[in-house]
C-alpha cells in the first residue's frame, strides 16, 4: 500500500495532484501571457516579464509625430478666389468644337412660295403698267390708267415683300471654341492661352439681304452683347399637372387612332386630301411671306435680321440664347404676349 508523499511548504496539495495537473492540455494561469504580473511578486521570472511586455519609448530619445492638419476656411477661400469663374457662355466656349444655340430649318416650302408670289406679283404689276397705263386705246377716260396704275404700284409692293421676306433670316447661331478664336486673332502667336481669359464669339449664318435666290449664305463673326433680342426665346409655360398630362396624352392617341381609322375607310378620297394638305401647306407659307408670321426681329451691330420660331432647333428651349445675348423687350411685344397664352 502506497502512502502519500507529505505535502511541501508553500504548496496546499500533493505532488500526485500536481503531476495530474501538468499532463492536462490548458496550461498553467501564469504562463498565459495576458494573466502575466508586472509586479516583482509574480511567479514569471524575468525573462519571461521581459518577453511579454510592451516597449516603452524612452524619454532621452525624440520623436516626432507627424500630424497632417485639415485646410483652414481661409486657405479654402484664397484657392477659390484664384481658380477662375467662368460664365455660361465661356464654358460653352471652353468647349473643342463649336455648340449651336439656334438653327432653323431648310424652309424650301417658304423661299418657293415667297419667290414665286413675288415674282408674279411683280410680273404682273409690269404687265399692267405696260398695258393699261403707258398703251390704252382711244376714248378712254383719265381717270381709268390713273387706277391701274396704283393697281401695278400696290402688286409691285406686295411682290417686293414677297421676295425680301426671307432676306435676313437666320440660319444658324454657334458658340466658337476659345482656341479658334485665340489662334485666328492677329496676337495669337504671342499671346499665350490662359484659363482666366476665355474670349466667346458667336458665328451666325444668315441670308443676304438681296431678294435673288440661290445667293450662298453669309457667315461673320459678332461679339455676344452686339446681339439685342426682342423677345425671350424661352416661353414659359404653366406647369399641367399629372392628370392634365395623361388627358393630353389620351386625347392625342385618340385623335391618332381615329385618324387612322378614318384614312383605312376612305381610301378612294386620300389623293384629295393630301393635295388640301399641300395646298394648306402652301398658303399658309404665302401667309408667312405676306405678314411675317412666325419670326422673331432681332438686332445684330445695328442690322435686323429674323429668327424663325415655328420650325428651328434652339439649345435648351430658348434658354442658354436668352443667357448669352442681350435681351430689350419691345413694349409691343410685350402687351401682345398675354394675349397670346
Amino acid at each position: 500500500m502506497t502512502t502519500p508523499i507529505s505535502i511541501c511548504r508553500g504548496c496546499s496539495r500533493p505532488v500526485i495532484k500536481l503531476h495530474n495537473t501538468f499532463e492536462t492540455l490548458r496550461a498553467p494561469r501564469w504562463l498565459r501571457p495576458g494573466l502575466v504580473r508586472t509586479n516583482p511578486r509574480s511567479f514569471g521570472t524575468t525573462k519571461t516579464r521581459a518577453a511579454f511586455q510592451k516597449p516603452t519609448p524612452d524619454s532621452n530619445t525624440n520623436v516626432k509625430i507627424s500630424r497632417t492638419r485639415p485646410p483652414s476656411a481661409a486657405s479654402i477661400v484664397a484657392a477659390r478666389l484664384q481658380t477662375p469663374r467662368l460664365s455660361y457662355a465661356q464654358k460653352l466656349a471652353d468647349k473643342s468644337s463649336p455648340t449651336t444655340l439656334y438653327e432653323a430649318g431648310p424652309n424650301k416650302v417658304f423661299l418657293f412660295s415667297s419667290y414665286t408670289a413675288g415674282l408674279l406679283c411683280i410680273a404682273g404689276a409690269a404687265a399692267n403698267v405696260i398695258f393699261n397705263v403707258y398703251n390704252i386705246p382711244d376714248g378712254i377716260h383719265y381717270a381709268v390708267p390713273v387706277a391701274f396704275g396704283a393697281m401695278g404700284i400696290v402688286m409691285a409692293y406686295i411682290g417686293t415683300r414677297f421676295t425680301l421676306m426671307p432676306a435676313g433670316a437666320i440660319r444658324s447661331i454657334k458658340v466658337l471654341p476659345a482656341r479658334a478664336v485665340k489662334a485666328s486673332g492677329p496676337a495669337a502667336k504671342t499671346t499665350p492661352l490662359s484659363a482666366s481669359v476665355v474670349p466667346v464669339r458667336l458665328e451666325i449664318e444668315a441670308r443676304r439681304n438681296l431678294p435673288f435666290p440661290g445667293l450662298p449664305l453669309r457667315r461673320f463673326q459678332v461679339d455676344p452683347n452686339d446681339v439685342v433680342l426682342k423677345a425671350p426665346m424661352h416661353n414659359r409655360k404653366a406647369a399641367l399637372s399629372d392628370y392634365e398630362k395623361m388627358l393630353m396624352k389620351q386625347e392625342e392617341e385618340a385623335r391618332r387612332i381615329k385618324e387612322r381609322e378614318y384614312e383605312m375607310t376612305h381610301l378612294m378620297t386620300a389623293p384629295f386630301r393630301h393635295a388640301g394638305q399641300a395646298f394648306g401647306l402652301l398658303f399658309k407659307n404665302f401667309r408667312r411671306g405676306l405678314t411675317g408670321e412666325g419670326f422673331a426681329p432681332v438686332i445684330i451691330d445695328g442690322v435686323r435680321y429674323k429668327l424663325d420660331i415655328t420650325s428651328a432647333y434652339v439649345l435648351e428651349e430658348g434658354r442658354a440664347l436668352d443667357r448669352i445675348v442681350r435681351i430689350e423687350e419691345d413694349p409691343a411685344l410685350a402687351r401682345l404676349a398675354p394675349t397670346k397664352r
